[in-house]
């Protein structure tokens, strides 16, 4: 008992974050209640698990530029349950998100304030948020944890071996996600290097090198291993690294500086994002280390998530847990003013007003959902056109056989539950990217000729090479889903 009551603040803090993240969990297609389209992304994700059930590798049979860990998450998700089990692992991971944004503004402010401020930062994940199951959702709770673990060693002093060792281990997972969002340990790993080097602290620097060093290799070799093993490190390499070279750096309009300046500033121009980043500037000469570091943080934070040059929303989910503790700072300050009436007003007129513009409205719409969503939970949210094409998939083919999907519409494969032919589920934008991806394709679909394929509506994707190669193969168009706008309809054609 004496031990709960110790740790009651964070028992209270832990469960919580668990409701907000249960709460937050309606805004998500996969959850329960709701089983609607996974986003496009997230379709992908779901369809190399698919393969994976089946025997194969992502990469070396199913292609994707995102981390090998991502596919594990989603390929766990369906061992859990089929289709929505990933939205436990979504929730699970945003609890610990939440539950590390309160820790790190108690470094700084107390309780009442903690809440304030980590709930405003967590107001920008109804911005960012994209329907979920994304890298960046899973890559949160790494990098909070590392904020946590930085700010209380470089502000209070405290650091363990197993500190250290959860650290590489965040960093690991990180880089097995994507690799532009380890900004925090680039920043303090060479900010607390340098400090004791130059404290000529070699031994206490050799230390945590060491432990961090091992926590990184526990996160990394054991995929690493896996991939050998199923000889797909070639090909993970050429996807996930090489690729991606290529997707930040390919000839086009996103490549320009004004390309990556407008994102730069789209994410920059956040109520949040930019109070955070004034409240650095205005405590610069408090603790110029930290603080100046932290500064670089931020900025280093947008600039690698938009090396691409692209907008996409999801991007801005790793801002989250960068923005706690200057805003943080802020309570904090309001906390030291000295004369007790001026304190309270100030805090109450500061918390009113972000509660009111910033918070409630966030939350205030997946709340008044939550009727209307139980209600309607019996239902089918499967889009019409989406339900069509997979019944039809499913009836002009059989388990075994394969299908392709041209465009990038690929929860076609999850809810039939059929494999893909060739090695791409999806061809674009990747084929635009590297267009040796479309020859590829094409020259596979001419070998393996898979009985179906179908045309993606979310685009004009029925274009010269693929009708070119419907008609010389004899392909019989057997649905459309609109039979005036043939360029952005879904089709099905089938191959007897």
């Amino acid at each position: 008992m004496k031990r709960i009551i110790e740790h009651s603040e964070e028992i209270m803090a832990c469960t919580i974050s668990f409701l907000m993240a249960l709460l937050f969990g309606f805004n998500s297609p996969l959850h329960p209640w709701v089983i609607s389209d996974s986003g496009v992304d997230s379709s992908v994700f779901k369809t190399i698990a698919l393969m994976m059930e089946h025997g194969y590798m992502p990469y070396k049979d199913s292609f994707d530029h995102k981390g090998p860990l991502l596919y594990l998450l989603n390929w766990g998700g369906d061992r859990i349950s089929h289709y929505i089990g990933i939205w436990i692992i979504e929730i699970f991971c945003i609890s610990i998100a939440f539950y590390m944004l309160y820790k790190i503004s108690r470094l700084v402010c107390g309780i009442a304030s903690s809440i304030i401020t980590s709930l405003s930062a967590v107001s920008l994940l109804f911005i960012y948020y994209d329907g979920g199951n994304l890298v960046e959702e899973y890559a949160m709770p790494c990098i909070a944890v590392g904020v946590y673990y930085f700010l209380d060693y470089l502000l209070n002093n405290v650091i363990s071996k197993r500190r250290l060792l959860l650290s590489g281990l965040c960093c690991g997972f990180v880089l097995m996600l994507r690799p532009n969002m380890i900004s925090i340990w680039l920043v303090y790993c060479t900010v607390i290097s340098l400090i004791l080097i130059l404290k000529k602290e070699i031994k206490e620097w050799t230390r945590f090198v060491i432990w961090f060093s091992l926590g990184l290799f526990i996160s990394i070799a054991p995929i690493v291993v896996w991939l050998l093993i199923k000889h797909d490190l070639y090909y993970c390499i050429q996807d996930y690294i090489i690729f991606n070279m290529r997707y930040s750096s390919v000839d086009g309009e996103r490549v320009l500086f004004s390309s990556k300046w407008k994102a730069f500033v789209k994410f920059f121009n956040t109520t949040i994002y930019m109070v955070s980043f004034f409240c650095m500037i205005f405590h610069l000469k408090e603790k110029i280390v930290l603080n100046i570091s932290y500064i670089i943080y931020l900025v280093l934070t947008i600039m690698l998530m938009v090396m691409s040059g692209m907008e996409y929303n999801h991007y801005g989910m790793i801002l989250i847990p960068a923005v706690v503790y200057p805003l943080g700072l802020m309570f904090r300050d309001i906390e030291k003013i000295i004369d007790e009436n001026i304190r309270k007003a100030v805090m109450l007129i500061t918390s009113l007003y972000i509660l009111s513009m910033v918070i409630v409205p966030s939350w205030i719409n997946t709340i008044e959902e939550i009727a209307v969503v139980y209600e309607d939970k019996s239902e089918n949210h499967i889009w019409d056109v989406t339900n069509s094409v997979v019944n039809m998939v499913t009836d002009l083919t059989d388990e075994g056989d394969k299908i392709s999907v041209y465009g990038n519409w690929d929860i076609v494969y999850v809810l039939s539950d059929r494999v893909h032919a060739t090695r791409y589920s999806y061809q674009f934008p990747i084929g635009n990217v590297s267009p040796e991806i479309k020859a590829e394709y094409m020259q596979d679909l001419q070998k393996e000729m898979p009985k179906v394929i179908v045309i993606s509506p979310l685009g004009n994707y029925y274009d010269e090479n693929i009708q070119s190669f419907l008609n010389r193969n004899k392909y019989t168009c057997v649905y459309t889903s609109d039979n005036d706008e043939f360029e952005s309809c879904a089709m099905l054609f089938y191959k007897q």
